[in-house]
């Protein structure tokens, strides 16, 4: 079998990290992303595994680390940034903020793979939404906007190159035990708590 080249972007956060300990090997060759968190790479970078640091709000730094992924077999999208506020008290940064990275960084990163793996016919494209793209709720309404945004890109997406060996799938998760719930709890922690089925939130 021949060795996949493995892209994961937001690969030091909660469920990005998680992605990659479920999948990880020592035959395919993984390069992750990673914005400042470093304390998940010290034990966790081999001849086979490549941590690079990039911040997808700067452009420069995007185009960067989309040089170094030429090749790529799967890549798995899960960069994202939470900010989390009502609307009108939101700073106009922290709203570009989250289209930046969010939204354009992976459109850009999505159409610079695709090129190649039209070439081999064949890809798997992942990316990772929200429940709050269809489910909204206080102080996440540019959040799930850009979830929503994902959402709809990503059908598209399957609609354009799934006949052309390219497979192209969204992951929409609820609630997870990580550091972006912890904000949104106060704002609506009981909508949330209603909206699970169990009652108990999930694990990365």
């Amino acid at each position: 079998m021949q060795n996949k080249k493995i892209v994961i972007t937001g690969a030091s956060s909660d469920i990005g990290f998680a992605i990659f300990e479920k999948i990880k090997n020592e035959n395919d060759i993984f390069i992750l992303q990673y914005f400042k968190s470093e304390k998940k790479i010290k034990n966790n970078e081999t001849r086979n595994i490549i941590w690079k640091q990039s911040d997808f709000s700067q452009n420069n730094q995007l185009e960067n680390f989309i040089k170094e992924i030429n090749g790529a077999d799967i890549l798995i999208n899960a960069a994202a940034v939470t900010e989390t506020g009502l609307l009108d008290s939101m700073e106009t940064e922290a709203i570009e903020l989250m289209l930046r990275v969010n939204i354009l960084s992976t459109v850009k990163i999505c159409q610079s793979v695709l090129k190649e793996m039209l070439i081999k016919r064949n890809g798997c494209i992942i990316n990772i939404s929200s429940i709050a793209a269809s489910r909204g709720n206080r102080g996440q309404s540019v959040y799930a906007g850009t979830k929503g945004f994902i959402e709809s890109f990503s059908k598209s997406l399957a609609a354009e190159y799934g006949r052309k060996g390219i497979r192209i799938n969204c992951i929409a998760p609820g609630p997870i035990c990580c550091g972006s719930l912890t904000k949104l709890m106060d704002y609506a922690e009981d909508e949330l708590k209603k909206n699970i089925a169990t009652g108990q939130d999930g694990r990365p």
